[in-house]
């Protein structure tokens, strides 16, 4: 297998003499939310923006896609945190 390169379609590189193309990522094709959900996704990104503003928006939003499709890990998460749980009387 060898590499041609990244192209505008994505990279292209042969295998076995033939050339093959892994195409780029679509990045509209991330978690996909009902209204009701991309309403609390848009809330909480503001929140997190105003409260931390020296984050840049896709640090923010990965933590905010992260935190509604895995709620329970966060919450864990969170909780093992021994530094961060100093701030809260348990």
């Amino acid at each position: 297998m060898s590499i041609e390169g990244i192209c505008h379609e994505g990279l292209k590189y042969i295998e076995d003499g033939e050339e093959k193309l892994i195409p780029r990522a679509n990045i509209q094709d991330g978690y996909k939310y009902n209204i009701k959900d991309s309403e609390k996704k848009d809330h909480l990104m503001m929140l997190c923006l105003q409260k931390y503003p020296h984050l840049d928006k896709m640090t923010v939003e990965l933590f905010v896609d992260h935190y509604m499709n895995h709620p329970d890990d966060m919450e864990q998460n969170m909780r093992n945190d021994k530094e961060y749980m100093k701030k809260f009387k348990c």
